[in-house]
């Protein structure tokens, strides 16, 4: 089914006049009392989650018996059912809709399923009652497979492939595997002239590409493999329709013998939508290792725009129809939840570009090369101890998850080392005064009244007795000697001026890769020099191999890269690098080098991945100097490169 709604505006206005969608009905069901709203289950059947749609739906209709929307609960399941080629349940929920609540979209579920169970004369006088004004979008689209069906169930097959060419007119372009099913089975009743006739007919139509792959089969089964071949190739090259990309790949397979690759890479980033700005850097750091390279190995680019479903059917195109080696993408982490499961299936590696927690977990054929809050806390906590030699931390972060996950992660990473976290305090992600927590922090009362003798408070607020104590030059003034604040530099630069306000003295202050931007330097620069942080890239790093990337990037874009242009140049980079080795022939020999490889030498300090597919790298430690800031630690010293050898069956 569609999962989205699209025509002109005028057909969408008169439609919303004539019927409700299944959105605007469960928009309505949510709308008295939101404990009774089956909303949850519509964006996930939105999303694909089919199962867990029927399942949240199935506990609905238990717990809320006498919820007054009931019907679009109903009317959901039955669209879900029939999704899941389940006509016979979809219809017992159907029949439960009360009998004055029987709309229109109501009769073209039930047209839908008895016509999926293949009881045609009954769904043919129901059809009857239907009328196309009725519809749009999603409904349009099954209103147009119905009647493709009643015409070929009165012998009218070219008729029924007209229908069905214009559907496609009224969908977003996604061809779903119901439509070529569709058109496959009309076409499988005409005979050969008829289906050349059909050939001539929708030569412009979007099912042209459907009928010559069906001639293509028509000559294969006759024996004809030469002009099998002929017909199917440009298919897998340039056909809209990735069902049709993909049956033709495979029945190259049948024809070759064997299932074959391309010497090339697919890419999936958002090169349309919010995300495109995004995308486009990453996409022009991969272009400029491929302009350095002299690998003859292709590069294939899919747009993911913003939705998650796009990136997995790009994956799905690329991996079965393109048939890539591997998958570098996608970047944002709800698109790569959805894409590297398409990549596992088919058994293709696939660097994803996001940090979203548990990805390289989620399969053999899945590797991540991307920052992650795991390896900067790793970093910083081993440079704060073993270099720098502090054994007292505290930490102050934003009460929203990502604080919380740095936070938590960072008391694991130097407790392990034998540190201690003296402190932790928190605070709301806008806020802009952070007295109170700076005060506990120094163990000082903030609900004293300013003007008294400042009281100091245990972890519980409890005041301590103390003896007052002679303060050491150039020594902390509190009992922790780092502070780890996990913000970007727009809190940080509001932070750093109280933090010097309220006393607090000679402490090391630990950041993490979004403190990394000029505006931290030109707001609070004062307040932050002698600060360490940690990122995956810097553009200003002595080291010879970055140096050598920015060059080039600047002299072929106009601008100096950030970490998104260095991450797509490492990832090409290391897969050109395996692909010009003539033995590597499937995606399956280049998964076993990717889990081998120690001696990679990337500008991001990528130098290969662990067992679970997570990138190894070495980061930058970096200090905030006066006016810039510099490099403590870069690259490491390159590495020789080792022999690979297979490591899987």
């Amino acid at each position: 089914m569609i999962k989205r709604f699209s025509r002109s505006l005028l057909m969408l206005m008169v439609a919303v006049c004539c019927v409700a969608t299944a959105a605007q009905a469960v928009q309505l069901a949510a709308g008295d009392n939101a404990s009774l709203s089956i909303d949850p289950a519509f964006r996930m059947y939105q999303r694909g989650e089919n199962n867990q749609a029927l399942s949240f739906l199935r506990s609905y209709l238990l717990d809320h018996a006498d919820s007054p929307h009931l019907d679009s609960a109903y009317l959901l399941m039955a669209r879900i059912l029939l999704d899941e080629q389940k006509a016979a349940d979809a219809l017992f929920y159907l029949q439960r809709i009360e009998l004055q609540k029987q709309t229109s979209e109501v009769t073209l579920l039930r047209v839908a399923a008895l016509q999926q169970l293949g009881q045609l004369n009954d769904a043919e006088p129901l059809f009857g009652e239907l009328s196309e004004e009725n519809f749009f979008g999603d409904d349009l689209a099954l209103y147009y497979r119905c009647r493709a069906d009643y015409l070929q169930n009165r012998g009218q097959a070219l008729q029924s492939l007209m229908v069905l060419s214009l559907a496609f007119q009224y969908t977003d372009n996604r061809f779903h595997q119901g439509f070529y099913d569709q058109v496959q089975q009309v076409l499988s009743g005409l005979d050969r002239d008829l289906v050349t006739e059909a050939a001539f007919m929708f030569a412009d139509t979007p099912l042209k590409d459907v009928v010559i792959l069906y001639q293509a089969r028509q000559a294969l089964d006759a024996g004809d493999v030469e002009h099998a071949r002929h017909l199917v190739q440009p298919l897998v090259r340039q056909a809209d329709i990735i069902d049709v990309q993909i049956a033709a790949a495979n029945m190259l397979d049948q024809i070759d013998g064997s299932p074959w690759y391309q010497r090339a890479i697919g890419v999936v980033l958002p090169l349309s939508g919010r995300y495109a700005p995004f995308g486009e850097l990453v996409k022009q750091g991969i272009e400029l290792a491929v302009k350095s390279s002299a690998a003859p190995i292709q590069v294939f680019y899919q747009d993911s725009g913003a939705d998650p479903q796009s990136a997995a059917d790009a994956v799905r195109r690329l991996v079965r129809a393109q048939r890539v080696m591997a998958v570098i993408g996608p970047l944002t982490g709800d698109a790569a939840m959805l894409a590297v499961q398409e990549a596992e299936k088919a058994q293709v590696p696939i660097i994803t570009l996001s940090y979203r927690d548990g990805l390289p977990q989620m399969g053999r054929y899945v590797f991540r090369n991307s920052l992650t809050p795991q390896q900067q806390v790793e970093a910083l906590a081993e440079y704060a101890i073993e270099e720098l030699g502090l054994n007292t931390y505290a930490i102050l972060s934003p009460s929203n998850k990502m604080g919380q996950q740095y936070a938590q992660l960072f008391r694991q990473a130097i407790e392990m080392r034998g540190g201690d976290i003296e402190h932790q305090r928190s605070y709301g992600e806008s806020a802009t005064d952070f007295r109170r927590q700076l005060l506990l922090l120094k163990g000082e009362d903030p609900d004293a009244p300013q003007d008294a003798e400042p009281k100091v408070v245990d972890e519980e607020g409890d005041e301590l007795v103390v003896e007052e104590e002679e303060e050491i030059a150039g020594l902390p003034n509190v009992d922790f000697e780092g502070l780890f604040i996990p913000d970007y530099a727009d809190s940080v630069a509001l932070i750093a001026p109280q933090i010097a306000y309220y006393g607090i003295e000679n402490v090391q202050l630990l950041g993490i890769n979004g403190w990394n931007s000029p505006q931290l330097i030109d707001q609070a620069g004062r307040y932050v020099r002698g600060s360490i942080i940690c990122d995956g890239f810097f553009a200003q790093s002595p080291d010879a191999p970055v140096k050598q990337f920015v060059e080039r990037y600047e002299r072929m874009y106009g601008e100096t890269p950030s970490i998104l242009e260095a991450q797509g140049y490492d990832s090409v980079r290391l897969l050109l690098g395996i692909l010009t080795d003539p033995a590597i022939t499937t995606p399956q020999q280049l998964q076993q080098y990717l889990y081998q490889m120690e001696a990679f030498n990337g500008v991001t300090g990528l130098q290969g991945f662990d067992r679970q597919g997570e990138a190894q790298r070495a980061l930058f430690m970096l200090k905030f100097g006066r006016k810039q800031l510099w490099q403590l630690r870069g690259l490491p010293e390159p590495m020789p490169s080792v022999e690979m050898i297979p490591i899987f069956e």
